[in-house]
């Protein structure tokens, strides 16, 4: 079994996607197209910090933050993860490519003429990093670790109908601004 130590730090490592995405989704419900360059740079930045983060976990093999290195029995886990999901591996390793292509040319390196052609939907990555959590949050409680929410679905919840509250004044706060830096 792995240290409390990477177990907590997986589990802020998941909390992170689920906070990025939610965040960005829900200021994109609020303003799809927002008119100020501040607002499209904490859409882009939440997008980039949720793909990140994620792929911190489940990107590249060989990272020492990837899941493998905490999880002893990788193919009981992925397969549960598979179910979770309620998709095939052939759909998983497309949604990894997709994530890790996007990561990888616009995010942590920038490739001249890279092959990303859409930004990344968070549907899966939200859904992997609840299925991750539920597997951490199960080992951190048999260690006595009671300090973090059960349910990181539920905490995504509540965490977006806070930040729907924010993003609406915030947006409503500078919705009469005009764009003055191009």
């Amino acid at each position: 079994m792995a240290r409390r130590d990477d177990l907590i730090a997986h589990v802020y490592r998941l909390v992170g996607v689920v906070r990025s995405a939610h965040l960005k989704r829900v200021l994109t419900g609020a303003e799809p197209d927002p008119p100020l360059n501040f607002w499209r740079l904490i859409y882009g930045n939440l997008l980039d910090i949720a793909v990140l983060e994620w792929c911190k976990v489940f990107g590249t093999h060989g990272e020492p933050t990837h899941w493998k290195n905490v999880v002893p029995d990788h193919d009981a886990f992925r397969k549960g993860l598979l179910v979770a999901l309620k998709i095939d591996e052939s759909a998983w390793v497309a949604y990894w490519e997709e994530m890790k292509n996007y990561r990888d040319n616009l995010v942590a390196h920038h490739i001249e003429n890279g092959s990303v052609k859409n930004y990344p939907r968070l549907d899966l990555a939200l859904e992997s990093s609840y299925y991750y959590y539920g597997y951490l949050i199960t080992e951190l409680r048999s260690l006595g670790e009671t300090k973090y929410p059960d349910d990181l679905r539920l905490y995504g919840e509540k965490f977006a109908a806070q930040a729907t509250e924010i993003a609406k004044a915030a947006l409503g706060g500078t919705a009469r601004m005009t764009e003055r830096v191009s």
